[in-house]
């Protein structure tokens, strides 16, 4: 499952995710990503993901790999909070397909990560 995360930093749009993604959860992530991207000026994603497990099937991971083509262009900075090693792995694997910068943060790390995604947002006037 995920859901999206107040984050007090303008400019910042968060998601969380926690557990096993499915493809009907993907598909409502990407609607919300777009009405996100469709309010903000280059927003910054922060992805808090210290809980994911993974993907319940391989149509979910078919469907996030559609969402980051999509939205390659979209952000400024995305930010992932994991501790997991292979899901820093996956953003190095990533970072070359996209135009945002990407970073890794270990959960203690969650405020870091957020101070980092808004020292480059697009408009910093927009927030939530």
């Amino acid at each position: 499952m995920w859901k999206d995360v107040t984050i007090d930093a303008p400019g910042v749009v968060a998601l969380e995710c926690a557990g096993s993604l499915s493809e009907r959860d993907l598909d409502e992530m990407h609607a919300w990503i777009d009405r996100q991207v469709a309010r903000h000026d280059r927003p910054a994603l922060v992805i808090l993901m210290d809980a994911f497990e993974g993907y319940e099937d391989p149509s979910a991971l078919w469907a996030d790999m559609r969402i980051d083509a999509r939205h390659a262009g979209d952000f400024g900075r995305v930010a992932l909070v994991a501790d997991e090693t292979w899901i820093e792995w996956a953003t190095k694997a990533g970072d070359p397909l996209t135009r945002a910068e990407l970073r890794c943060f270990p959960p203690d790390e969650r405020d870091e990560a957020i101070a980092w995604a808004a020292a480059e947002v697009g408009d910093a006037s927009a927030s939530g």
